[in-house]
C-alpha cells in the first residue's frame, strides 16, 4: 500500500513550541528538506511531504523529486479565545501560501478558504496545543469543520493517539468516519517514517490525496515516547550549538562522540585522527590525575566514557536512539551526583567550605542538563489528560481505560517498625487479591518479600546525622520517572518525605497523577531528640508542613496527629484516617508460655514488663529505664524485657544491665508471638509514635498496655479498661502506671481480655480494603 509521513518538519521550521528551545532561540529543525526526502524514501514512502510550521520553504527545494507534494503545518487562532489550533494543508499551489498566511490569524477564516479551493486539510494532534487550550466546544467544532483529523502522531503518547478516532466518530455523529491520518512529527531527522499513512493504492500524489479526501487512509506505525521527545528537544538544541560554536575548538572525539548521536544525517565512522584524539585525552587525564579531584577532572572523566561506549557499540540505529541516549544520560548523570556529593560531603567534613561551594555549583549544570526529560513527560501527560478530559465531556464515548495500577513509595521498607511492617502486609495482600500495587524503594540491600517489588539502586547512601544506623538514599530519579510513566499508574502512595519521598511528589505534580501521603513518623519530635537542637525540629515542622501540603491527600494513624498536622498547616479535610490491622492468630493469648522469657534471664513468679521496638531516643527509652528502677525499689519483683535493636542499645545496657533488666535482642516468628503473650505488661512510653503498630500486637496478644498521653498509641486502649494512659516523659506517672498494674494480678487479666476484644475486629484485609478504596482525587 502506498505511504506518506504526513507531518514532518525540515530546518525551515522555525517557531518551534518547546519552550527549552524557545529560551535558546533555537529553531523547531535543523534536518535538510534534501536528507528529509532522502530519509523518507529510504524507509518506504512513496510519496513525501514537508509540514513546516507557517512557511513552504523547505518543501519547495524538493518540490521538482519524484512523489512530492506540497505541504505546510499552520498555527492558527479561534476567534474570542485565541486558542491555538495546528491545521495540516496539502496538495495546494504555492501562489495559495500568501493567502493562507494572511488568513491564519482566524481559524475559522482559514478553514473556509481551504474549502472552498478545494484544499486537503486536517486538524492535527488535537489534544496538544501550546497556549490556551480551546474549549470542548471549541475543539469539537473544530474536529467537525476539518475533513481530516490526525489519529496517529509520532510525536504523543499512545494513549492520547488512541482517544481520537472514537471522540471524533461522537461529536461528528458519525460511527462510520474514516477521515484520519498519521505521520512522524519528527523534527530531529530521526524518526522520519516512524508513523505514516497508507491508501490502497495510488500513482501519483494527486491520486493519494484523492484516497485521503475519500477516506480510504489508514494511520500506521508507531506513536511517541516521552524518552522521544526529550531526545529530539536534545538533537535540535545539539544542531543548534554547533552552528554557533563552529568558530570554537572543540576536542575531536567529543564532537565525533556527540555527532553521531545527535547530529540528523547518517553517522560516520570514528576517523583515525578522532580515535587518537580519545586515546591522547584518555592518557593525558590519567597522567594529571589529581588525588583529590574536582568537579571539572570528574566531568572529562564522564565524557570520555560517553566517547568510547558510543564508539564501541556501532552505528546507533533510529529505532533505539533515544532509549540508548536516555541510559546515557540517566547513567552520567547518576554517576555525577554519586561523586559530587561524595565530593560535598568529604569537603564540609574536612572543613573546605568554600571548596563545598565548587561541588555544589557543579551539581547545578548537570541537573539542568536532563531538564528535557522532566519537561517531556510533563508535556506528553498533559495531552493525555486533555484527551481524558475531552473524553469525559463527550457523550457516547468511552473514557480512557484506566490500567488499575498503583505505586507505593518508601524511604524505609525493611526496617524493624510499623512502616515497613506494614508496607509488606500491603504488599503481600495486594499479591494475594490480585491488586496492582508496586512497592519501590532504593537501597543497596536486596529485597525479599512478596509482591511487586522494585529496588532502584542508589545513586548514593548516606547514614542519617546522629542516627549512624539509619540509611537513607539517593534514589536514580529519571528511572523512577520513567518507571511510573511506562506502568500508567493512577495514584501514588508516598510513606517518607525522604529522598525517595520526595522524589515520588515531584514525580505525582509532573505527570498529575493523584499522591497520597501517609504521616507515619512525627519527624519534628523525632528529629528534637536525635539532634537535641531545637532549632532543627522548627526546621523539620517547617519541611513536614510543606511536603504533605503539597500532597493531594494525607493518610494519618491517629486523630492526635491530625491535630498535629493541622498545625502544619495541612487542611483538615483533606485527611483521612490510616488503618492499621492486626493477626489474631499470630498475635494471641494461646501462645503465652510462663518460662519463655527464662532463657534470657526471668526469675521465676516475676511479673514482667516487655517494650518491643527500635531501641532508640525517640522512644523516650530514658523514661522507662528511670521508671523501671524506681518502681522496681517498691516492688522487687519485677522485671523488664527489652526486645529489639538500635543505636541507644548500649547506653541503655549500661543503665540496666544487672538491675533486673534483660535484653533480647530481635525476636520474629514464634518467638515475637510469645514474647507479647508472655508479657504480664506491655509498656511503651514513646510521645513520638503517630500509631504504634506494637501496642495493637500486644492487645492481641491479651496484655494491658501503658502508654503516654503524647501520640497514636493512647487511641490503640481504652484508657483504664484495657490500658493506663499515663503523662508523657513523666517518670513518676509512668512508675506509677506500672505499679498500679504489677500489684493487681487481677486487673492485670481484665484489661488483657478487653484490650483484644477492642482490636480483633481490625485485620489487614479490611485495612488494606479501606486505603485501596478511598475515592481518587482530582489533582
Amino acid at each position: 500500500m502506498p505511504r506518506c509521513d504526513m507531518h514532518v518538519h525540515s530546518m525551515h521550521s522555525k517557531a518551534t513550541g518547546y519552550w527549552f528551545l524557545r529560551a535558546l532561540q533555537a529553531p523547531e529543525s535543523f534536518t535538510p528538506p534534501e536528507l528529509l526526502y532522502e530519509k523518507a524514501r529510504d524507509r518506504d514512502m512513496d510519496f513525501v511531504t514537508i509540514t513546516d510550521i507557517n512557511t513552504i520553504d523547505g518543501v519547495m527545494r524538493i518540490i521538482d523529486q519524484p512523489g512530492v507534494f506540497t505541504g505546510e503545518e499552520i498555527r492558527t487562532y479561534l476567534h474570542g479565545s485565541r486558542a491555538v489550533l495546528h491545521i495540516l494543508a496539502y496538495g495546494f499551489d504555492p501562489d495559495d501560501h500568501d493567502e493562507i498566511s494572511r488568513l491564519r490569524e482566524s481559524f475559522e477564516d482559514l478553514t473556509d478558504f481551504l474549502s472552498d479551493r478545494g484544499i486537503l486539510f486536517a486538524l492535527a494532534h488535537p489534544f496538544h496545543s501550546e497556549g490556551p487550550s480551546p474549549t470542548h466546544e471549541e475543539l469539537a467544532s473544530a474536529m467537525r469543520r476539518c475533513p481530516l483529523v490526525e489519529s496517529l502522531n509520532g510525536s504523543r503518547l499512545a494513549a492520547e493517539n488512541a482517544m481520537v478516532e472514537s471522540v471524533v466518530r461522537s461529536v461528528r455523529g458519525d460511527p462510520g468516519f474514516q477521515g484520519f491520518i498519521g505521520g512522524s512529527d519528527d523534527r530531529c531527522g530521526r524518526f522520519i517514517g516512524n508513523a505514516f499513512t497508507a491508501v490502497p493504492e495510488a500513482g501519483t500524489p494527486v491520486e493519494f490525496l484523492a484516497a485521503l479526501a475519500a477516506g480510504r487512509g489508514s494511520p500506521g506505525g508507531a506513536s511517541g515516547t516521552a524518552i522521544r521527545s526529550a531526545y529530539s528537544i536534545y538533537s535540535i538544541a545539539y544542531s543548534f550549538y554547533r552552528e554557533r560554536m563552529q568558530q570554537h575548538e572543540l576536542p575531536l572525539f567529543a564532537s565525533a562522540a556527540a555527532d553521531r548521536m545527535f547530529g540528523p544525517g547518517r553517522p560516520e565512522p570514528p576517523t583515525l585522527w578522532q580515535k587518537a584524539d580519545l586515546a591522547l585525552h584518555s592518557l593525558y587525564h590519567k597522567t594529571l590525575a589529581s588525588p583529590d579531584p574536582g568537579p571539572e577532572s570528574f566531568l572529562l572523566e564522564e565524557l570520555l566514557e560517553i566517547g568510547k561506549d558510543l564508539w564501541a557499540r556501532g552505528e546507533p540505529r533510529g529505532e533505539d536512539i533515544d532509549e540508548r541516549t536516555f541510559r546515557i544520560f540517566s547513567n552520567t548523570t547518576n554517576r555525577l551526583i554519586d561523586r559530587l556529593s561524595g565530593l560535598l560531603v568529604k569537603r564540609i567534613t574536612n572543613s573546605k567550605f568554600l571548596e563545598a561551594f565548587e561541588a555544589v555549583s557543579a551539581l547545578l549544570p548537570v541537573l539542568l542538563l536532563n531538564a528535557p526529560y522532566p519537561m517531556s513527560f510533563f508535556n506528553m501527560r498533559k495531552g493525555r489528560r486533555a484527551a481524558a478530559e475531552f473524553a469525559s465531556l463527550t457523550p457516547g464515548c468511552a473514557p480512557l481505560a484506566s490500567s488499575g495500577a498503583r505505586v507505593w513509595f518508601t524511604d524505609t521498607i525493611d526496617d524493624l517498625n510499623g512502616v515497613s511492617r506494614t508496607l509488606q502486609k500491603f504488599s503481600r495482600l495486594s499479591f494475594e487479591t490480585d491488586r496492582k500495587l508496586a512497592v519501590v524503594a532504593s537501597q543497596e540491600k536486596p529485597l525479599s518479600f512478596e509482591g511487586w517489588v522494585v529496588n532502584f539502586h542508589p545513586v548514593r547512601e548516606f547514614p542519617v546525622p546522629d542516627y549512624e544506623s539509619k540509611m537513607l538514599a539517593i534514589p536514580p530519579f529519571l528511572d523512577l520517572l520513567r518507571f511510573v510513566e511506562d506502568n500508567d499508574f493512577e495514584a501514588i502512595y508516598i510513606s517518607t518525605p525522604g529522598p525517595v519521598g520526595l522524589s515520588a511528589l515531584l514525580i505525582s505534580k509532573l505527570l498529575g497523577i493523584p499522591s497520597f501521603g501517609i504521616y507515619h513518623t512525627d519527624f519534628p519530635k523525632h528529629v528534637n531528640q536525635i539532634s537535641r537542637d531545637g532549632h532543627m525540629g522548627e526546621f523539620a515542622a517547617m519541611v513536614m508542613g510543606w511536603f504533605y501540603s503539597a500532597t493531594d491527600h494525607v493518610m494519618v494513624p491517629s486523630r492526635y496527629y491530625m491535630d498535629e498536622l493541622e498545625k502544619l498547616g495541612v487542611p483538615r479535610p483533606r485527611m483521612s484516617i490510616f488503618p492499621r490491622g492486626i493477626d489474631s492468630s499470630a498475635f494471641s493469648p494461646q501462645w503465652r508460655d510462663e518460662r519463655f522469657f527464662e532463657r534470657f534471664g526471668a526469675s521465676e513468679g516475676s511479673v514482667k514488663l516487655v517494650y518491643v521496638g527500635r531501641v532508640s531516643r525517640e522512644k523516650d527509652l530514658d523514661v522507662l529505664a528511670e521508671a523501671f528502677l524506681a518502681a522496681r525499689t517498691e516492688f522487687e519483683k519485677l522485671e523488664l524485657f527489652i526486645v529489639g535493636d538500635g543505636p541507644y542499645l548500649n547506653e541503655l545496657a549500661r543503665s540496666l544491665s544487672g538491675r533486673g533488666c534483660y535484653f533480647c535482642g530481635i525476636l520474629k516468628g514464634e518467638d515475637l508471638s510469645r514474647a507479647y503473650a508472655s508479657a504480664d505488661i506491655f509498656v511503651f512510653p514513646s510521645t513520638t509514635d503517630t500509631f504504634g503498630n506494637v501496642v495493637l500486637e500486644a492487645a492481641a496478644s491479651g496484655a494491658p498496655s501503658i502508654v503516654t498521653d503524647m501520640g497514636g498509641p493512647m487511641e490503640i486502649i481504652e484508657p483504664g479498661v484495657s490500658g493506663i494512659v499515663a503523662k508523657g516523659r513523666d517518670v513518676a506517672s509512668f512508675a506509677e502506671a506500672i505499679l498500679l498494674l504489677a500489684r493487681d494480678p487481677g486487673r492485670r487479666a481484665g484489661m488483657g481480655e478487653a484490650g483484644r476484644q477492642r482490636v480483633l475486629g481490625r485485620t489487614w484485609e479490611k485495612a488494606f480494603d479501606m486505603i485501596w478504596n478511598i475515592a481518587p482525587v482530582t489533582p
